[in-house]
C-alpha cells in the first residue's frame, strides 16, 4: 500500500511517496514511487493543491462529520477597493493624514469601508457601522470615527481632488485636451435653513419642492474619468458656476490648451466672456449649447431655413455613420453651428403635441391651472379663465428637429466640434452614477463640513468605479454583481480551521486579471490568506 513518508535531513524535511512490498523471501521492505522534495519549498498551497488532486482522483467524499461553516464574508469589494486605492496612492496619504492628526485609529479603515458600501449597496453612517462584520480584513470601526472621518476629508478636499487628478494622468497615461462641464443640485430630507449655509432652498433639479439643497459642479475628461468638483449653496444660479470653473482648470489644475464643453444652462454673455480675458483667451476654447429662440432675428430666421442647410455626416452610437444636417454662422468672434435632423424633428414634435394634450386636460380641471399653466399651452388675462395659446404652439413648430451650439473654437473642425458636444451625456451619466447608484441623494448630513465630507467619499467612489469601468470593461452593475460575489468562508474541519473561497467563473477571472489581483486558491489557511489579501490592519 502506498503512503507518504517524511525524512529529516539536515535541518530540512523532505516527502516522497512510498509503497510497502515483500520481497522474494517474503520480508517487509519498501520502495520510493516519486519524491515530492522539501516541504518548506513547496509550501502550503502546493500542498493543498496536491491533496485536492489525489482526492479527485480517488473519487472520495470529503468528510464531512466534522467540518462546518463558521461564518461567511465579503471580500471582493474591501480587495478591489483597497487595490485602486492603492494604485492612487491614497492608502499612504490617509496613513500620513491618520500621523498628522495623532489621530487613535487608522482613517483608511473608515473611509475604506463607507467607499466599500458605497459601490456595493449605499447605506448611511450609522448602517455603514452595522454591517462592517459582512467585510473581511478590516478591524473594528467605531462609529464616531465614521463622522470624524468625513470631517478629515471635508479638510483636505481640494488636496485630494488634486491628488486624484494627478494620478489620474498617470496611470492611464494620456493629456486632457477636452472638459466637460455641468451642475446639478442635490436635496436633503430637510426643510429648515441656516443663514450663511450651504444648504438653501433653490430651484432644484430633481423635482423636490420646499426642500433644501445644494449646488454641485462637475468636471470630466473625455474618458469619462473625474477631473474636480466645486460645492455652492443651494440657491446659486447655476449659469454663475462656469466662471469658477474656469478658474479651477487654471489655478488648482494648472490645465492649458483644453475645450471646454457644456450645455445651453451655461450660455450668457457673462460667462462666454470669461474665454476673452487675458491669460485666458489663448489657453481655453468653448463648445456650448446656444438658445436659438434668443438669437438675434437675423440669425434665428437663418438657422430655422432648411435651405440654409448641407449634409454632413457624424458617427453615432456603434460608429455607425448618420446623415446630418448643418449650417455655420459667424457671429461676433465666434461660430453659432446649427444642426438639423429628421429624427429630432419626430421627438420635438411629439413631446410638442403630449404638451398640448395635457394642456387640454388641465382647462377642464381650474384648480391645477395656476401651478402648471406656465409649462404647457396655456394663457391667460385675468389669471381665472384659461386657454389654448395656439399662436405659441405654432411658433415653437417651427424649431423642430433645430439644435444650435456656439463655439469660439479655431483649433478643430466643425465635425469634431459636433462630435465633443454629442459626448456631452457623459457627464449627465456621471451625474446619474452620482445620483443613483451611488445613492449621493438625499443627504442627512447638516453641517457644511459633513455635506462636503460626504461629497468628497462619494468623489472617491465614482472615480474608483470609473477606473474599474476603463480597466475591465464593466458597467456599474455588473462591477457590482461580480464583487458581490467574491466570497469567502471560513470552515472548521477535524479541528482544524481554514477559509473556503467561492466559486469563480470565467468572468470573475477575467475581472482579476484586468485588475492585476492575484486570485486566492480555493482554499486557504489563515495565515497564508494574508498573502492574498493585502494587510490592512
Amino acid at each position: 500500500m502506498a503512503y507518504l513518508r517524511k525524512e529529516n535531513k539536515k535541518g530540512k524535511t523532505y516527502i516522497s511517496i512510498c509503497e510497502s512490498y515483500r520481497d522474494a523471501n517474503g520480508k517487509s521492505n519498501r520502495r520510493v514511487l516519486h519524491n515530492l522534495g522539501n516541504i518548506e519549498r513547496l509550501g502550503e498551497q502546493s500542498l493543498q493543491h496536491i491533496a485536492n488532486q489525489l482526492l479527485k482522483l480517488s473519487n472520495a467524499a470529503v468528510p464531512l462529520n466534522d467540518t462546518q461553516e463558521l461564518e461567511r464574508v465579503n471580500y471582493g469589494f474591501i480587495l478591489v477597493v483597497y487595490t485602486i486605492l492603492h494604485q492612487y496612492k491614497l492608502v499612504d496619504y490617509f496613513r500620513r493624514l491618520s500621523k498628522k492628526h495623532m489621530l487613535n485609529y487608522n482613517l483608511l479603515h473608515p473611509i475604506l469601508l463607507m467607499l466599500s458600501d458605497r459601490i456595493n449597496d449605499p447605506v448611511s453612517k450609522l448602517g455603514s457601522h452595522h454591517l462592517q462584520t459582512e467585510y473581511y480584513g478590516l478591524p473594528p470601526v467605531e462609529l464616531h470615527h465614521f463622522y470624524r472621518s468625513l470631517d478629515y476629508l471635508s479638510t483636505y478636499n481640494e488636496a485630494i481632488q488634486k491628488h486624484i487628478y494627478q494620478h489620474n494622468r498617470n496611470l492611464f497615461n494620456y493629456e486632457v485636451d477636452v472638459v466637460f462641464f455641468d451642475v446639478t443640485t442635490f436635496y436633503f430630507d430637510s426643510d429648515v435653513v441656516e443663514a450663511g449655509a450651504l444648504r438653501q432652498l433653490g430651484f432644484g433639479k430633481d423635482g423636490k419642492v420646499g426642500k433644501t439643497q445644494i449646488v454641485f459642479s462637475l468636471l470630466i475628461d473625455k474618458n469619462k474619468m473625474p477631473i474636480g468638483f466645486e460645492v455652492f449653496n443651494g440657491k446659486q444660479f447655476e449659469g454663475h458656476t462656469f466662471e469658477n470653473c474656469l478658474k479651477t482648470l487654471r489655478e488648482k489644475y494648472t490645465i492649458g490648451k483644453v475645450i471646454v464643453v457644456a450645455d445651453s444652462g451655461m450660455m450668457n454673455k457673462k460667462n462666454i466672456a470669461c474665454f476673452e480675458k487675458e491669460g485666458v483667451a489663448d489657453l481655453y476654447e468653448y463648445i456650448v449649447g446656444d438658445r436659438l429662440k434668443n438669437l438675434p432675428h437675423a440669425i434665428k430666421a437663418k438657422l430655422i431655413d432648411k435651405q440654409s442647410y448641407t449634409t454632413t455626416l457624424e458617427l453615432g452610437p456603434e460608429g455607425k455613420e448618420t446623415p446630418l444636417k448643418v449650417c455655420v454662422i459667424e457671429y461676433g468672434n465666434k461660430k453659432i453651428i446649427g444642426t438639423w435632423s429628421a429624427k429630432r424633428e419626430a421627438k420635438d414634435k411629439h413631446d410638442r403635441e403630449a404638451r398640448v394634450t395635457k394642456a387640454e386636460q388641465l382647462v377642464k380641471t381650474p384648480d391645477q391651472l395656476k401651478k402648471k399653466a406656465n409649462n404647457y399651452y396655456l394663457k391667460t388675462s385675468d389669471k381665472i379663465n384659461y386657454e389654448i395659446d395656439k399662436d405659441r404652439i405654432q411658433e415653437d413648430a417651427k424649431y423642430d428637429g433645430f439644435k444650435a451650439i456656439s463655439t469660439n473654437t479655431q483649433s478643430i473642425s466643425i465635425e469634431m466640434a459636433l462630435d465633443h458636444y454629442r459626448h456631452l451625456f457623459q457627464i449627465e451619466h456621471s451625474f446619474r452614477t452620482f445620483k443613483s447608484f451611488l445613492e449621493t441623494r438625499p443627504m442627512f448630513h447638516w453641517t457644511d463640513d459633513r455635506i462636503k465630507g460626504h461629497l468628497v467619499l462619494c468623489y472617491i467612489a465614482l472615480v474608483t468605479t470609473r477606473y474599474i469601468e476603463q480597466k475591465t470593461s464593466l458597467t456599474e452593475n455588473e462591477i457590482r454583481k461580480v464583487l458581490g460575489k467574491m466570497q469567502l468562508s471560513k470552515v472548521q474541519s477535524e479541528g482544524k480551521m481554514f477559509w473556503m473561497r467561492s466559486s469563480q467563473n470565467q468572468t470573475t477571472d477575467k475581472f482579476l486579471k484586468d485588475l492585476n489581483i492575484k486570485p486566492l486558491p480555493n482554499t486557504i489557511s489563515e495565515v497564508a490568506i494574508k498573502k492574498y489579501i493585502p494587510s490592512i490592519l
